[in-house]
């Protein structure tokens, strides 16, 4: 729920315009006057401009997994964005990781939102660029939530349902040297257990972005690696996805 205050016009003439910095995806408007005029009257006139919203939503089973590829590379920026909704308390939304240790694993664990990030692998015999980053509760709630994850080297912005935690990476290093694959879902298939005995994601997810690529819409055009398991719609909330204004 984002809560913002507006100042309005003085007069019952003059008209005030605002423009959102930055886009909301919303079923619902509520509008409440905070005070009133010098003159002692109130009273609220308002034009709402937006556009359509159409999201792809893929759904979880917690088996399959969506696969993104690339070419091997040591990262220093990443922009990370989707939004979510499931009724399960535990589940890998995606992770990464490259042959010298470094990882990038985002999960749920007790309903909270987990971010663990490594940088500089297992360099030393050790894991000093480890951390981790809890945020949020009840998210097994099954309702949608955003998250976005901003990294600039050791800086990362990390915002669940526009509540941002600032923090920096441990260690020493900058890069986040992934192999090849981004799996969004749960962990890639390996022909073994999950790792750590954690669950693949179960739910559904829309609007996956990672630097720039919009991975849903990759997934429906056939372009990305997809299992059996993954399907794309949301079988839990078949009405819900078209119902959305993007406002500006």
């Amino acid at each position: 729920e984002a809560k913002i205050a507006f100042s309005g016009n003085s007069n019952s003439e003059s008209a005030v315009r605002h423009e959102l910095q930055q886009g909301i995806v919303t079923r619902f408007l509520r509008l409440i006057p905070l005070d009133w005029s010098e003159e002692g009257r109130i009273g609220l006139r308002i034009e709402v401009y937006g556009c359509s919203y159409w999201a792809d939503v893929i759904n979880f089973d917690g088996q399959g997994v969506i696969s993104y590829r690339f070419k091997k590379m040591k990262i220093i920026k990443d922009v990370i964005a989707l939004r979510f909704k499931t009724s399960e308390s535990e589940g890998v939304i995606l992770h990464g990781e490259g042959q010298q240790g470094d990882y990038i694993t985002l999960e749920l664990r007790r309903a909270k939102l987990l971010l663990q990030i490594n940088l500089g692998g297992n360099q030393y015999g050790s894991i000093l660029g480890h951390t981790s980053v809890t945020t949020g509760s009840l998210l097994d709630d099954n309702h949608w939530h955003s998250v976005v994850i901003e990294r600039y080297r050791r800086n990362v912005n990390f915002t669940l349902d526009r509540h941002t935690q600032h923090f920096r990476t441990n260690g020493e290093f900058d890069h986040l040297d992934l192999d090849y694959e981004l799996s969004f879902g749960g962990m890639p298939y390996s022909g073994k257990p999950v790792g750590g005995g954690r669950k693949n994601f179960k739910g559904c997810m829309e609007s996956i972005n990672y630097n720039g690529d919009n991975i849903t819409d990759l997934a429906r055009r056939k372009k990305l690696d997809t299992s059996s398991f993954v399907r794309k719609t949301c079988i839990h909330t078949p009405m819900e996805t078209h119902s959305y204004a993007h406002m500006y």
